[in-house]
């Protein structure tokens, strides 16, 4: 494993709560170095972080990477404790000091935050969806029907989360962007590569 990547809570929160492709997850951890920082670990459901495959596979540093995202906030520290400001500290030390294959945030306002502030960052950017996509058409380590029944899984999750007035939302998606990007996604995906 030398492709580093960090990602923030919401990434792992997806396949282990919302979506349950625990399976997946334990995949998709064993095939990158995934990074995180005591703050996106603090957010995490006890029963990932004491899973063996998350314990074996995910590397913890406990170094305040917030620091190295402090001065674009000037005095304000209202984002210290967020795992997403986390997840850009740790990436970016780890982007100068090693290889940082990318980054993955969904939240829209960190998102928009690295690419304003990390020039360096901004083409190892990528959604949760960015990623599972990249990891079956770049890197082929996951197949396109494993990526079509996690993204029809992401789908379910939206809408019965609509349905019965839920607050899960995989991938900062709610019904309209779900019907935007996923439904389409799904659409051209089996277009593409599943024969009829």
């Amino acid at each position: 494993m030398c492709d580093n990547v960090v990602a923030d809570s919401s990434f792992y929160i997806c396949y282990c709560d919302d979506i349950k492709k625990h399976d997946f997850l334990s995949d998709i951890l064993s095939l990158y170095s995934f990074h995180v920082g005591p703050i996106i670990k603090g957010e995490l459901p006890e029963d990932l972080i004491d899973s063996n495959y998350f314990q074996s596979s995910v590397a913890v540093n406990d170094a305040s990477f917030f620091e190295l995202v402090k001065p674009y906030f000037g005095r304000i520290d209202s984002h210290k404790n967020d795992g997403e400001y986390e997840a850009i500290g740790l990436a970016y030390d780890l982007n100068t000091t090693s290889n940082l294959k990318c980054l993955i945030i969904d939240e829209r306002r960190a998102y928009n935050f690295v690419n304003s502030n990390f020039p360096s960052l901004k083409s190892k950017l990528t959604r949760n969806i960015g990623f599972i996509l990249n990891c079956c058409q770049t890197d082929k380590t996951v197949s396109v029907h494993l990526v079509i029944d996690i993204l029809e899984s992401i789908k379910e999750c939206i809408i019965e989360a609509e349905t019965n007035g839920n607050q899960k939302r995989p991938c900062s998606f709610d019904k309209k962007t779900c019907e935007e990007i996923i439904v389409k996604l799904i659409k051209q995906l089996k277009d593409k590569y599943v024969c009829s």
